[in-house]
């Protein structure tokens, strides 16, 4: 057993270790896939983006060449700035030497984002990009003339691929994709789109993954074309999958550990019982063994002590020829003990009981004992009639002994299965000893001890059961399978 439970414990430490490496490599299988899939999202967005940097570059050169055309007429007289300058996408102008000297535009809502955006970026360059504010995509473009900064706001949505900054903001509102911008060499943004309001951590070229209040973000940095390309993923599903693995792997360690506890009970179980069978079986075949040479060792003595009581009379006749039957049931039980095949046949139930109350009808006069039979006239079960009636002859001549004045005798068909029950009103069986009633040699009456260990056997190869029970009366219960 000690074996066992070593054999147990290692089982189960390698199912846990299994079971964590299972885990393990799987998580490490998943993250190789969403940083996979996010390669696969920044390179594919990177090809975009140049392709629409292509496609827009004549189109923003022209834009950009009339831009800087009008800065400088504006540089010439700032303080004759006014609405004139407007065109159909030209929207802003704002002149700035050191601080802002004059400003006019058609969105005086987000002037002060617009003017925040130029000192933080902008500021002392020539130099352009494209944002977007209040859902809206505008060009801003910065240029330097002499001591001034002149700053134009051109509406973006006549210039081609400015769709392609509303779709930056799509993948970044409703994917794993949280920013993504693209830096030009002098680190100004061309374009950017951000859930994070002033948040882009550059931390080089590669991968890397950074730490925010609101969870982990793996960020890609390439250099492509002359331009950063930057953007980055949040991880938030990812660690949803990796914590249900981890709770997998608990609900797998806690069955494993059930199943094994049951496992440890069962086994410890049945070995109980094999060992108790083989006991009995063991002990059976002893019985059956040593009976079989007595039963034989003792019939011939038996018979001429028999025919020498004939010579004596009175009292001292009786009570030898009493001895002698008592000593021949107690031959012929011991030599059914011998037993391993038998014939069998239907046989009626009421009759066999019948049959078992006439063997002991003078001992039942005797003791004045009332018998009631419930049992279908029709009722059978397939087995030997010699031994079913020693059985109950046995089980009958056991309740007169407990001195019992009523015993009932009843049989019950339920689906595949047949009872006999035999109910006596005696003095019952002692709780402590209920459970060693049907051992071989057991006797609190000084009896042989194996009137009950012998219904047990006769019962158990007919394939049945035998169960008692000892409240206010007793119960012997028979049950057999019928054919």
């Amino acid at each position: 057993m000690r074996a066992h439970n070593f054999t147990l414990i290692f089982i189960l430490l390698f199912l846990i270790i299994f079971t964590v490496s299972i885990v393990k490599l799987t998580n490490w299988n998943i993250e190789r896939m969403y940083w996979r899939s996010y390669e696969n999202t920044f390179y594919l967005l990177s090809l975009i983006v140049d392709n629409y940097l292509q496609e827009k570059k004549e189109l923003e050169d022209i834009e950009i060449g009339n831009a800087k055309k009008k800065s400088i007429e504006v540089a010439k007289n700032p303080q004759g700035l006014n609405e004139s300058f407007f065109s159909e996408t030209l929207q802003g102008i704002w002149i700035f030497k050191k601080d802002l000297i004059k400003g006019i535009t058609h969105y005086s809502g987000i002037e002060n984002e617009i003017i925040r955006f130029y000192e933080g970026n902008l500021k002392g360059k020539n130099a352009h990009t494209m944002i977007i504010v209040e859902n809206k995509p505008f060009c801003l473009i910065n240029s330097t003339v002499g001591s001034l900064d002149v700053l134009l706001l051109s509406d973006a949505k006549g210039i081609s691929g400015t769709r392609l900054n509303q779709l930056l903001d799509f993948l970044v509102s409703s994917s794993d994709l949280v920013y993504f911008c693209i830096l030009d060499e002098n680190q100004v943004p061309i374009l950017y789109s951000s859930l994070y309001e002033n948040f882009l951590p550059l931390k080089g070229e590669g991968f890397h993954i950074v730490k925010t209040p609101v969870g982990s973000i793996f960020q890609i940095e390439e250099k492509k074309f002359n331009k950063n390309f930057v953007a980055g993923f949040t991880t938030s599903s990812l660690e949803k999958i990796k914590s249900g693995n981890i709770l997998f792997l608990i609900l797998v360690i806690v069955i494993f550990i059930m199943l094994e506890a049951v496992l440890f009970y069962n086994f410890v179980k049945f070995e109980r019982f094999k060992v108790k069978k083989e006991k009995e079986v063991n002990l059976f075949k002893e019985i059956g063994a040593l009976s079989t040479g007595f039963a034989h060792e003792f019939r011939n003595p038996l018979h001429t002590i028999s025919l020498l009581a004939h010579d004596l009379n009175g009292e001292n006749r009786n009570i030898l020829t009493e001895e002698i039957e008592r000593m021949r049931s107690v031959m012929n039980s011991l030599k059914l003990l011998g037993v391993t095949e038998i014939d069998k046949k239907e046989v009626e139930i009421s009759s066999l009981v019948g049959e078992s109350i006439s063997l002991l009808k003078k001992t039942i006069t005797k003791n004045d004992v009332t018998f009631k039979k419930n049992i279908d006239e029709n009722l059978t079960v397939y087995g030997n009639r010699t031994l079913f009636v020693t059985a109950f002859s046995n089980l009958i001549k056991n309740s007169i002994e407990a001195h019992a004045k009523n015993v009932t005798i009843t049989g019950l068909k339920k689906g595949n299965k047949l009872t006999i029950d035999f109910i006596d009103n005696g003095r019952g069986i002692d709780a402590n000893i209920i459970d060693k009633i049907f051992e071989p040699f057991f006797s609190k009456k000084g009896h042989s001890g194996l009137g009950l260990y012998l219904v047990k056997k006769i019962i158990e190869v007919h394939g049945g059961a035998l169960e008692v029970q000892s409240n206010k009366n007793t119960i012997f219960k028979i049950i057999l399978k019928i054919r």
